[in-house]
């Protein structure tokens, strides 16, 4: 078992208040029980989903709120979450709040629904911070400044940029690098995750920061994509030295250019072998748009989508969030210093 040192601990007490932030403008919590899950880290290198779920443990106390905090061996998508977690999230009092800080996944809850679901049916609002174990402890620091954004900017900023893509019906984006990409998104909603967690049932990552939207259908996205920043393959995250070249032609990645191109055929052949429906795998589900200005490019999934002055694609499963792929894949490839068009109009924001 990997614990935290005094270093460690100290370290996080120093960033308490970005942590009671969280509780206090995005999940306005009143007097609803918390639930931390966490994992220890792959080694003691890396225990930065241990240092935030003691923070988060350090801002419920502060809040005076109710508060379990339950660490798991670390965890790959298709594996059970431990048995101490499962019995704890399915004893939980319905519209509680559930804080999940991990190194790679949560686990599967049982032969349950998926955690989201899970969520949405019992009313309880949720954190969720995953794929943490790619960076080490000294990475805290940049974290706690992110996640410490000024949210009502954030959410000004999201909530114009969603409004105009919940009316779109075209959304194209370029780059100088070579990026020309059509998304058809006729009848399709945005989501603007920039720190609200306030109904019941819903939640979001912490960090926040990204606009993302689902295009209609499985083959309504052609083009050309030049992902410069980072791309997610099987074991993590990985930041470019080199460019990678998607071609879609309706809706699917048809062709992979560029130095990184065999750890993603690889990636995603492995996810093919391994799917019930191949033909998902390399469909694309997701254009977003990064909007923290405090976030940094480290080759991390969940920090680098947020990241202002980017943008990314989700290669994969998108029916959490309104889309018609439903897979066990979920790879947002990121890209730099896009150009929005909205049906032919350049995007302001």
């Amino acid at each position: 078992m990997h614990y935290l040192t005094d270093t460690e601990i100290e370290t996080v007490k120093k960033h308490s208040s970005c942590f009671y932030k969280v509780f206090k403008e995005c999940l306005k919590t009143k007097k609803e029980e918390v639930l931390i899950i966490t994992d220890q880290g792959p080694n003691e290198d890396n225990k930065i989903a241990l240092m935030l779920a003691y923070g988060y443990y350090l801002a419920s106390k502060k809040k005076k709120l109710e508060v379990q905090i339950l660490v798991q061996d670390v965890k790959k998508g298709f594996m059970q979450a431990d048995g101490h977690v499962i019995k704890a999230v399915k004893l939980l009092p319905e519209k509680s709040i559930i804080i999940v800080s991990v190194s790679n996944k949560l686990g599967r809850l049982g032969a349950d629904k998926s955690f989201r679901k899970f969520c949405s049916d019992r009313g309880h609002r949720f954190v969720s911070s995953s794929g943490l174990g790619m960076v080490t402890n000294s990475h805290f620091n940049i974290f706690a400044e992110v996640i410490n954004v000024n949210y009502k900017r954030l959410r000004k900023i999201g909530d114009k940029i969603k409004k105009q893509w919940d009316k779109a019906n075209e959304i194209r984006v370029k780059t100088d690098a070579g990026t020309d990409l059509v998304f058809n998104v006729e009848g399709m909603e945005a989501v603007a995750n920039v720190g609200y967690f306030f109904e019941p049932g819903k939640g979001g990552n912490v960090p926040a920061g990204e606009v993302y939207i689902a295009p209609k259908g499985i083959d309504n996205v052609s083009g050309k994509v030049v992902i410069d920043a980072s791309i997610r393959h099987e074991t993590g995250s990985k930041l470019l030295d080199e460019p990678v070249m998607f071609e879609i032609i309706d809706g699917r990645i048809e062709k992979i250019l560029g130095k990184h191109a065999p750890i993603l055929e690889d990636t995603f052949k492995k996810f093919e072998n391994r799917s019930k429906y191949p033909d998902r795998i390399r469909r694309i589900g997701e254009l977003g748009i990064g909007i923290n200005p405090v976030a940094v490019l480290m080759g991390l999934a969940i920090m680098d989508e947020k990241v202002s002055g980017t943008a990314h694609i989700g290669v994969g499963s998108n029916a959490w969030f309104g889309g018609a792929i439903k897979t066990i894949f979920h790879g947002d490839m990121v890209f730099k210093n896009p150009q929005f068009f909205i049906d032919g109009k350049e995007m302001k924001y």
